[in-house]
């Protein structure tokens, strides 16, 4: 048999490549491993407090701990306040929607969608991330997943489940603000501090590209609202959180590794790390200690993915949200796999929605264009 003429691809060296960059992303580099210790901290501290109080929905607080921003120690002490008080912010706007619009189905559905626009807005348009994260996780959950609105059928307002979820996530708020506090590198007598910067970024009411995406924004987590609205199947309410969570900002990569990215994590956190500890770990747990210690492993290793560059930190937050919300539905341990499999088809959901809406066109885009300039065959040319 001849031989082919043209080199056969070797799989390895796809496989090397891949285990080169796992290497140097998860190598470890001064004061990484004090950055997971600060988060594993924030987030088991949440945790137990959820579970003290008994309070609903408890994987968005703990979540909350995990994902803020911890780029400056410092600067997330100074922003704590805001923090916090954006939180309450978007507590109250909730409130508002539900004693203004609960019996106006048209008006309620529009305060939705301008909640949706709203959110993703200020993700662009706030100086602070951690600032913009701590509005928009509340207002969103708040206003699409069955936390205000109980039944899709009925909307029955549960303004008391509202208040007690964000009070869970104010509690996130206060172990990340008390954790940095505790640990964070005191300044040096020397050193003057730094200056209060803006809200807003100087062009977020002037550059047409901060509308367009949440314009793009809205329209996918409107999509998951009324696919959810319309099907009635409660655990997909948080496909609408997963729109906000998978906003492509500072997401490095080509839209099929974002892509493979997102998906990776849903797997590994929430069918390996979260139903497999449903399955195997958790049943063997008697106490809250056995419980805790799961989820602070767990938690450290999304938290070394999440001090990766952002080329491979939105896997940490993933595996974290797939896991926490698996393992943590309601303030305890998990008892049922059927919740475990409807919350995590609501986050595909939400993932396949939002790379429809921001990744799908621009790589069709891309496809057509690269086709156009593709030099002509001689068939075609004598056509």
């Amino acid at each position: 048999m001849a031989a082919s003429p043209y080199p056969i691809p070797r799989p390895s060296n796809s496989l090397d490549r891949l285990a080169g960059f796992l290497m140097d992303e998860l190598a470890p580099y001064p004061g990484r491993g004090a950055t997971v210790a600060r988060i594993v901290t924030a987030c088991t501290l949440t945790a137990v407090l959820v579970m003290m109080f008994k309070l609903p929905n408890g994987f968005l607080g703990v979540f909350y701990a995990l994902a803020i921003s911890r780029a400056d120690s410092r600067a997330t002490v100074r922003n704590g306040l805001y923090i916090l008080l954006a939180n309450i912010a978007a507590f109250i706007v909730a409130a508002t929607g539900i004693a203004l619009f609960v019996d106006y189905p048209l008006p309620r559905f529009l305060f939705i969608v301008i909640i949706f626009f709203l959110a993703f807005f200020l993700t662009r348009a706030l100086t602070s991330q951690a600032v913009a994260f701590g509005f928009t996780l509340i207002v969103v959950a708040a206003c699409s997943v069955p936390i205000i609105w109980a039944r899709p059928s009925s909307f029955y307002p549960d303004i008391e489940t509202t208040f007690w979820t964000a009070f869970g996530i104010v509690l996130g708020t206060f172990a990340t603000v008390l954790t940095e506090w505790i640990f964070k590198p005191r300044m040096a007598a020397t050193e003057k501090p730094s200056h209060s910067q803006p809200l807003f970024v100087p062009d977020s009411f002037s550059n047409p590209e901060y509308v367009k995406f949440a314009l793009k924004g809205c329209l996918a987590a409107t999509i998951c609202y009324v696919f959810w609205s319309a099907v009635a199947w409660p655990g997909l309410g948080v496909s609408t959180v997963t729109c906000v969570l998978a906003a492509p900002v500072g997401i490095l990569g080509s839209s099929r590794q974002r892509l493979t990215t997102r998906l990776a994590g849903l797997f590994f956190g929430g069918v390996i790390c979260g139903i497999g500890s449903e399955v195997f770990v958790l049943p063997q747990a008697d106490s809250i200690v056995g419980y805790i210690l799961p989820l602070a492993a767990i938690s450290a290793i999304a938290a070394w993915f999440v001090t990766s560059s952002p080329r491979l930190n939105y896997f940490g937050r993933q595996m974290a949200l797939a896991y926490y919300i698996t393992i943590f539905q309601g303030f305890g341990v998990s008892t049922t796999l059927v919740a475990s499999r409807d919350r995590l088809t609501g986050i595909l959901l939400g993932i396949l929605v939002m790379w429809f809406v921001f990744d799908a066109p621009v790589t069709e885009s891309r496809q057509i264009r690269a086709a156009s300039l593709q030099p002509r065959s001689e068939e075609t040319e004598v056509s």
